[in-house]
């Protein structure tokens, strides 16, 4: 995919895993957080994450349409594709940086995983029948992962020279990726103190990195980081590789340290998780309000569907605590681009029973389209059940919503 002549060329993957042995003693401080916690002169002036304020936006997943019968493959390209119906139809909003659906063991799917793997700096992988290990030395799975990353940014860059302004990335949490991966032995990573420490820092960096590209263009990246498996990491109920048993649980310090280090070095982030049910840790029982408070993060965005009264309260607790609350819509809104007065009653009604007055609902973000893929292999159509023609409808929802939101009294 071709770009202007102004945009910088895409680092190469051997640029981007090169060893940086002349590190500063702040990136070697930065290294031992998931150790050791934040230095004294990181507590003593703390860098707090910027708010993502309220837009629509998705996930970026964009299912291809159908492939050519006798040639095997998509006549346009889908991430050209994505890119261009992004930024006509979120111009004025966030357009998302495109995760589409490739060929992979035959079947067609996204894999965020594979997004994902393809930012870790100085860390190899390769993909088994069970999922991404980490290797020591780089193959052709790794080399895909790279490719489609560059072809990403290309798109990006090719369409937002004519409408500069925000572009939003969603990726794996660090956490979420470190259950996803496994060593070269076929042991999770996420038993093995070093190995996550490892991912968690050159995941941090290759982020940090990506939007720094992105900045180059003139656009202004913000971040969504997908968590849904702080649970069973927290809990210990995260399963071995036989599935028989389960790991230990990793210390509450150790996870939100590692989460408060990635946010802290990145530019905007918004936090999803799975739902904002009460976490239950050695006996006792810590509000979702508190555990998002404890993991830095300044914004936070969860599932319409997840939520139930209790539910709307931490939200409402989390809003008026000045972080950006974000509500992400079910993956079947794509199909009715026109029920904007539906969605927005789905929100309103709730927000108001619990005593919230509906102008705030304008400080509200809007998130469409299918979750992340976490898991190995991706069948993303079979499992969501949706089509290609839901790609522009998913847009089409999140822009109308929110400026629904926008106009609400």
């Amino acid at each position: 995919m071709s770009t202007s002549s102004e945009s910088p060329a895409p680092t190469s993957m051997a640029e981007r895993r090169t060893s940086e042995r002349d590190r500063s003693d702040r990136d070697r401080d930065r290294s031992d957080r998931d150790r050791s916690g934040p230095t004294l002169a990181e507590a003593a002036a703390p860098e707090i994450p910027t708010i993502v304020l309220p837009a629509a936006t998705t996930t970026g997943i964009w299912l291809p349409g159908a492939r050519d019968p006798h040639r095997g493959y998509i006549a346009t390209s889908p991430v050209r594709e994505a890119a261009a119906a992004g930024f006509d139809i979120l111009a004025d909003q966030l357009p998302p940086v495109p995760l589409t659906a490739d060929r992979s063991e035959g079947r067609w799917g996204a894999d965020a995983i594979g997004r994902a793997v393809g930012l870790l700096t100085e860390l190899h992988v390769d993909c088994t029948s069970y999922g991404w290990r980490l290797t020591s030395s780089a193959g052709k799975d790794e080399r895909l992962e790279d490719s489609a990353l560059i072809e990403a940014f290309d798109a990006i860059a090719e369409y937002c020279q004519a409408r500069p302004g925000q572009v939003q990335i969603s990726l794996p949490g660090p956490w979420t990726l470190v259950t996803a991966l496994s060593l070269s032995s076929g042991a999770r990573v996420l038993g093995d103190h070093g190995a996550r420490r490892d991912v968690v820092q050159a995941y941090a960096y290759g982020i940090a990195a990506f939007t720094d590209r992105i900045a180059s263009l003139g656009m202004q990246p913000t971040v969504r980081l997908v968590e849904s498996r702080l649970t069973p990491v927290l809990t210990g109920t995260w399963p071995t590789v036989s599935g028989w048993a389960s790991l230990p649980a990793i210390s509450e310090a150790q996870v939100w340290a590692a989460l408060e280090s990635t946010l802290r070095h990145l530019p905007p982030t918004v936090l999803a998780l799975p739902n904002l049910d009460p976490l239950h840790l050695q006996g006792k029982e810590i509000p979702a309000a508190e555990a998002v408070r404890r993991t830095g993060a300044r914004s936070v965005s969860v599932p319409l569907d997840s939520l139930r009264p209790h539910s709307w309260e931490q939200l409402a607790i989390l809003a008026e605590a000045g972080l950006g609350t974000w509500i992400h819509l079910p993956s079947s809104a794509g199909g009715r681009p026109d029920a904007v007065n539906h969605w927005c009653e789905r929100i309103r009604t709730p927000w108001s029973r619990i005593g919230m007055g509906v102008a705030s609902l304008r400080e509200f973000g809007i998130i469409a389209g299918p979750e992340l893929p976490m898991t190995y292999p991706p069948l993303l159509e079979d499992q969501q059940g949706i089509g290609p023609e839901t790609n522009r409808g998913t847009m089409t929802i999140a822009a109308g919503l929110r400026r629904a939101l926008e106009e609400i009294e």
